[in-house]
């Protein structure tokens, strides 16, 4: 069954720039470990809200893909940077009805 997480991140008004910075390496760690990126929009009337989707094979692909981030250190500094400049995230876990 296919898994979407959705990634809904609010920045602080001067860090939108570098949020784009962070997000563009973070795709490239995506890609290289075959993680789908669906997009990345930006709030049209608030830029420093995004929503950022990853698509999964499954459940399982999803744990053993995120194991794997977790231990990739570009990944690792990336995410420091990311919550330097994050004032809100929330996480939502998207399956098929």
């Amino acid at each position: 069954m296919t898994l979407v997480m959705l990634y809904r991140t609010t920045v602080k008004p001067d860090a939108v720039e570098q949020l784009n910075e962070i997000r563009t390496q973070f795709s490239a760690i995506y890609t290289k470990l075959g993680i789908e990126v669906i997009g990345h929009w930006k709030n049209a009337g608030n830029p420093n809200d995004s929503v950022y989707m990853v698509r999964y094979e499954s459940e399982s692909d999803y744990q053993h893909k995120t194991r794997t981030l977790q231990e990739d250190e570009n990944y690792i500094r990336l995410t420091a940077q990311l919550n330097s400049i994050r004032t809100d995230f929330k996480l939502e876990k998207l399956v098929p009805p």
